[in-house]
C-alpha cells in the first residue's frame, strides 16, 4: 500500500527504536536504565527539553489550526489520529497505574538522587504509556505519511522521513530527561502512537479518503488539488 511504501524509512527507524528500547529494558534494570540515560544534564538541555516537551501539550493543536488554512483533510486526519492514540493511552494509563519515577525511586531506590529540572512539576501516577511520546509518533507519521505523498524525489523523501522520526524520538527521549517517564513508558507510548496513526493512514488510502470533497477545503474557501 501506498502507507508502507511512502514511509518505510519512517517506518524502519521507528521499529529499530523500539528493538533498541527494547533490549535495553530486558539487559538493564529500570532505575538502572533511566540514570544511564539521564547522565548527562546542562542547563541549556535542561531548557531546551523543558520546551520541546511542550509541543505534544500545545504544538499539537497549533499545527491542526495551522492546517486548516491549507487542507482540511490533513487537519482532520492528525486530529483523528491524536484523539483515538490519546484515548488508547488514556485507557492503558488508568489499567497499569504504574508509578512515576519521582514516586518509584522513592519506595525502590530511596539513596539515589533522581535527575530532575528546576521549574517541572513532578507527576507522580499513570507513567505507562507515556501520553507526550504517543502524540509525539503520532504527530510525526501523519506529518510523513501527508507530506510524502507529494514528494517524487526519493532523496528528498528520505530527509523528511528521517526528520520527522528524529523530531519524535527526540520528543519521547525528553520525557524521560524530565524523569516524568521511564524508557519503558516510552517504548510503550512509541508503539501505541505508530500503530494507530499507521491503521488510520491505511484506511484514508482504502477508503480513498483523501480524495473525498472536504480533504481539500480550507478556511477562506478556496480549494486545493487533493493528494
Amino acid at each position: 500500500m501506498a502507507t508502507l511504501k511512502n514511509n518505510t524509512l519512517f517506518l524502519t527507524l521507528t521499529a529499530l527504536f523500539a528493538m533498541a528500547l527494547a533490549a535495553l529494558l530486558l539487559t538493564i534494570s529500570k532505575g538502572e536504565l533511566h540514570m544511564a540515560l539521564n547522565a548527562y544534564h546542562a542547563p541549556a538541555l535542561d531548557m531546551f527539553f523543558r520546551l520541546y516537551t511542550l509541543i505534544a501539550d500545545y504544538g499539537v493543536y497549533v499545527l491542526v489550526l495551522l492546517l486548516l488554512f491549507y487542507k482540511a483533510g490533513w487537519a482532520a486526519l492528525l486530529a483523528v489520529a491524536n484523539i483515538v492514540a490519546g484515548l488508547v493511552v488514556q485507557i492503558v494509563k488508568h489499567i497499569v497505574n504504574a508509578p512515576r519515577p519521582s514516586v518509584w525511586f522513592a519506595e525502590h531506590l530511596p539513596e539515589q538522587s533522581l535527575p530532575v529540572v528546576d521549574g517541572v512539576s513532578m507527576h507522580s501516577f499513570f507513567s505507562f504509556p507515556s501520553g507526550h511520546t504517543t502524540t509525539f509518533f503520532a504527530i510525526a507519521l501523519v506529518m510523513s505519511y501527508l507530506l510524502t505523498s507529494g514528494i517524487q524525489n526519493k532523496r528528498t523523501s528520505a530527509a523528511v522521513q528521517a526528520l520527522l522520526f528524529l523530531f519524535a524520538a527526540i520528543g519521547g527521549y525528553s520525557r524521560v530527561y524530565l524523569s516524568q517517564h521511564f524508557a519503558a513508558d516510552v517504548l510503550g507510548g512509541c508503539l501505541i502512537g505508530t500503530i494507530i496513526t499507521l491503521l488510520l493512514c491505511m484506511l484514508t488510502d482504502h477508503y480513498a479518503i483523501n480524495t473525498a470533497a472536504w480533504w481539500s477545503w480550507c478556511i477562506g474557501g478556496s480549494k486545493r488539488r487533493t493528494s
